[in-house]
């Protein structure tokens, strides 16, 4: 009976022992006390390194608010860093290329794309083509304007996608007015410009399909026809779209 006691005494202070030495493993970690033959130790918290995290995470954000209330020309430098990044575009179509080519499904990060039209894009193999945009004619050639063209169109007419993509941007713009932006999974960006409205439809980072309405023409002065400002971006330069084989009439 004597050994008995002291045996659960020794075990007490070998627990109390273990729980001063690991405080985090007795509280969160659940698992065996000692790790069984053959098998690896269970992955337990390691409350120093989230600390170490959190805490370089706080000097970043108290760096970065120092160096914009400092004038000196190193902090502009600095500055001048910092809102690159922030104003550098995340490639969302050429991440979900590569994500799917890598491992055969959507990035569930990235807006999900509908079922069918999925279905369509594999049986087309995901053609590079891009559709015209809206039937009409060149009345300001790249050429002339060394950005996009201008092009005349019917009253009201809509204006739909080029190719798939995301839609990166949606608003005004100076001297095209209302404009939609979509980037492509090449790395291209398909611009449409002077547009009258945008459709409901078109939300900020959608997915949207080749030939899908994105809005309508703008009327022209003398308000019998429409026109729309079309531009393709490739890095920072643009292209001329007969470049891509958009050929208007």
């Amino acid at each position: 009976m004597r050994n008995s006691a002291d045996e659960i005494r020794r075990r007490y202070a070998d627990k109390i022992t273990r729980e001063e030495q690991d405080p985090f493993r007795t509280s969160l970690y659940t698992g065996p006390s000692t790790p069984v033959q053959g098998k690896k130790k269970s992955p337990r918290f390691n409350g120093s390194f989230f600390l170490f995290q959190l805490m370089a995470a706080v000097c970043l954000f108290l760096g970065a608010g120092i160096l914009f209330k400092n004038d000196s020309l190193q902090a502009v430098r600095g500055q001048e860093i910092i809102k690159k990044m922030y104003h550098s575009e995340f490639q969302f179509a050429a991440a979900q290329k590569w994500y799917e080519h890598q491992f055969g499904k959507p990035l569930a990060l990235l807006p999900d794309k509908q079922a069918e039209p999925q279905k369509e894009l594999s049986a087309t193999k995901k053609t590079e083509d891009y559709a015209v945009p809206a039937s009409g004619k060149v009345y300001q050639s790249f050429e002339a304007n060394g950005k996009g063209i201008m092009v005349e169109t019917g009253k009201s007419t809509r204006v739909d996608t080029v190719k798939e993509g995301y839609v990166t941007f949606i608003g005004k713009k100076d001297k095209l007015g209302k404009t939609v932006i979509l980037q492509h999974s090449n790395g291209e960006e398909s611009w449409y410009g002077h547009l009258d409205s945008i459709d409901a439809d078109v939300k900020l980072y959608s997915y949207m399909e080749r030939k899908k309405p994105l809005g309508k023409v703008s009327p022209s002065e003398d308000g019998k026809t429409g026109k729309f400002y079309f531009a393709i971006k490739k890095g920072n330069a643009f292209i001329d779209p007969g470049k891509v084989g958009i050929r208007f009439e």
